[in-house]
């Protein structure tokens, strides 16, 4: 979508859609509507009268005015309660309007740019856009009906100031990166297990190396001769070879180094311990971790954090061949533990073990692991928020801060010492799985 910022005095009305949002219980949109159209409270009212439209979150509904001003659609959001505005609300409200605004070619957007709101018109912007192109995705390159060049083509974003107007351009190019970013990590999630090979996401996190970016590549070859013994036990058992991805983001003058690593589980058939047909379906996105490692990293150059950040993921698929790993195996991770395997479907802390170690070893200020890795976690805490374990207490409470102003729960999940007693072996270092109980802090 192309975005653009305008002062609203600058506009010439009336235009195709015009994109409001209202907070609940308010008899008028939120925001500096009057120079749009001084009728345009009164319209409004009698439309949400008529569709039983209150502002409360969820709520969207979209009216034609009779006159065809100030637009000949207009569609309103509902935000919820105003004491609690936040960027997520706007994102939110933007994201479930998406269904209504995606049949215009383009929108004018007007966000409550209010002086008491809390939420500065950046931030309101960029929220804004991140909703509507997350709510628009699509993944339709493999249906033969798929359509190109309709839908929602353009979004303008109206303005009171030039400063105000600066701002909110920033913040819509900004929602465009992140926006792009997650698009690009949701694509490879969704590629089918046939092309989604661990070959073809290496190859597609060297596509997004731009400037201020390197990859490198490791076949199973040097995997072997990295002594990184776990992902090769878990990825022998299929004809498609292991990959090992470090991409690297440099900053000028960085004082902080970051390692972000992912999981990469192209495919998990469950190896010898094969899941059921209705477990196995949706493995795909088994590497989903490292599917956000690489959406991260590509919108680092436009972003340009001052920090180095090394991007690191192991992609395999676990598959029950001739060859593959066994209950009872015992595999060696490239930091010199020994791990006993008991079930070849806790395979992700095993590809993990070794990427974690290879990580450590860059002696990087913290490191944040990304992973698909239990089920027993969603047991917990349900398909909607993500368990976070630390031993940095003071990372814990960042990453639950960043979750809340993106839209992204989290929940802190206990790290319990004694709990390693539960993956003790008597024949290696330790077990790749505790049983059931507690099977997400175990792993």
């Amino acid at each position: 979508m192309k975005t653009a910022a305008d002062r609203r005095n600058k506009v010439k009305f009336p235009v195709d859609t015009l994109f409001l949002f209202a907070f609940s219980g308010e008899s008028s949109p939120a925001g500096k509507w009057d120079v749009i159209d001084g009728k345009l409270k009164a319209k409004f009212s009698r439309a949400a009268k008529a569709e039983g439209f209150t502002g409360k979150e969820r709520e969207v509904f979209s009216f034609h005015p009779a006159d065809g001003k100030p637009a000949q659609r207009v569609v309103v959001a509902g935000l919820g309660e105003r004491k609690k505005f936040n960027a997520e609300q706007i994102r939110r409200s933007a994201g479930f309007a998406g269904p209504k605004v995606k049949v215009s070619k383009s929108i004018h957007v007007l966000l409550p740019l209010e002086q008491r709101l809390s939420v500065e018109s950046g931030e309101q912007a960029q929220a804004m856009y991140e909703g509507l192109a997350l709510a628009l995705y699509q993944f339709d390159r493999y249906k033969s009906s798929r359509s190109k060049g309709k839908g929602l083509e353009s979004v303008r974003v109206l303005s009171e100031t030039d400063s105000q107007k600066n701002q909110i351009k920033a913040g819509l190019d900004r929602g465009a990166v992140f926006s792009n970013a997650t698009m690009l990590a949701r694509d490879l999630v969704n590629e089918p297990p046939s092309s989604a090979t661990p070959r073809w996401l290496a190859k597609e996190a060297v596509k997004t190396a731009k400037k201020s970016l390197t990859v490198k590549v490791y076949d199973e070859k040097k995997i072997k001769q990295m002594r990184m013994g776990a992902i090769e036990g878990v990825s022998i058992g299929s004809d498609e070879p292991a990959r090992f991805v470090h991409m690297t983001y440099k900053s000028p003058g960085a004082k902080k180094t970051i390692s972000i690593v992912g999981k990469g589980i192209t495919f998990d058939s469950g190896g010898l311990c094969l899941k059921p047909a209705g477990g196995m379906l949706n493995m795909k996105g088994d590497m989903g971790g490292a599917a956000a490692v690489v959406g991260i990293m590509s919108a680092l150059p436009a972003l340009k954090p001052k920090v180095n950040v090394h991007g690191i993921f192991a992609a395999s698929e676990n598959m029950p061949g001739p060859l593959a790993y066994k209950t009872r195996d015992v595999v060696k991770a490239r930091n010199g533990k020994t791990i006993e395997v008991i079930n070849t479907d806790a395979e992700g802390r095993l590809i993990l073990a070794d990427a974690l170690s290879y990580a450590s070893e860059l002696k990087p200020d913290e490191i944040i692991d990304l992973a698909t890795l239990t089920g027993a976690i969603v047991v917990a805490l349900g398909d909607d928020i993500s368990g976070v374990f630390t031993n940095n207490q003071g990372l814990a409470v960042r990453l639950i801060n960043a979750g809340h102003q993106t839209g992204e729960k989290v929940w802190q999940m206990p790290l319990e010492d004694d709990y390693k007693d539960m993956i003790r072996s008597d024949v290696a270092d330790m077990k790749n799985t505790g049983g059931r109980y507690g099977g997400s802090i175990t792993a």
